[in-house]
């Protein structure tokens, strides 16, 4: 109970300030009440827009990240290579990396390449920062996987596609469902980046709520926070129930 109560504190003035009108420093509660800032925010067109990039860029990630990294995690835990080493540090850099030491050099590539101020630019730079966790989350689910189960397949004469099908994706589903659920929470926060690389153009929920709350209106700060925080439950949620339903029909025996 005092752990629920710890995590909904930060929360209350959250809330009330979204609903303020005029609580000035000092005072305990506002003064005056007013869903003005809800109005101003679900009004504005800006706010439909930054949802839509921000919900495309972080489901096309998630999707791109899966793609990638589960016959990676499979590489690295299956194949024997002396070279092996130099691949996970290479493949696990972004984690150790901070990604604001490295944001020149790929602001400088994406411009050379032209994937600056596009949607194209902003979801291959959104990769960067969280395929490694993918990755992390798959590499953990081989563990538990049996080389025997893939050799008896294969001997059976299963093809490489039907044993991923029907074999190795139902058996990784935790790992593929905490994977792209970090995915997605990184995408979906991603504020210097996406800013970098969308060049204003390409506009998040984050980009438009963090110049309110760094210095304009609180009480639409406010909104734009709260907002966020039900747009990234229910993104994720939506996202885990299409991974559930998607591969349930994939891997159906018919």
């Amino acid at each position: 109970m005092v752990f629920i109560l710890a995590v909904l504190f930060p929360f209350i003035p959250l809330i009330l300030g979204s609903i303020s009108s005029g609580w000035r420093f000092g005072e305990i509660l506002p003064s005056n009440y007013s869903i003005d800032g809800y109005k101003y925010v679900l009004k504005s067109r800006s706010t439909w827009v930054g949802m839509g990039y921000n919900l495309s860029i972080a489901y096309i990630v998630a999707v791109i990240n899966l793609f990638l990294a589960i016959p990676a995690a499979r590489f690295l835990f299956r194949k024997k290579s002396r070279f092996k080493g130099i691949y996970m540090v290479i493949l696990f850099a972004p984690l150790i990396i901070p990604s604001l030491s490295s944001v020149l050099g790929i602001h400088h590539s994406m411009i050379i390449y032209g994937l600056t101020d596009n949607l194209l630019g902003v979801i291959l730079v959104n990769i960067i920062p969280s395929f490694p966790y993918v990755l992390l989350s798959l590499y953990g689910s081989f563990k538990g996987f049996p080389k025997r189960l893939e050799e008896s397949a294969l001997i059976d004469g299963v093809s490489k596609f039907q044993m991923y099908r029907y074999i190795i994706l139902p058996i990784l589903l935790p790992g593929i469902l905490i994977g792209s659920t970090i995915s997605i929470l990184i995408s979906l926060s991603e504020y210097i980046l996406t800013l970098l690389i969308g060049g204003g153009e390409i506009i998040t929920l984050p980009i438009l709520m963090f110049p309110y709350l760094s210095s304009g209106d609180k009480v639409v700060g406010a909104v734009y926070a709260i907002l966020f925080i039900l747009f990234n439950v229910v993104g994720i949620l939506l996202f885990e129930l299409g991974i559930r339903f998607g591969l349930k029909k994939i891997t159906k025996i018919k």
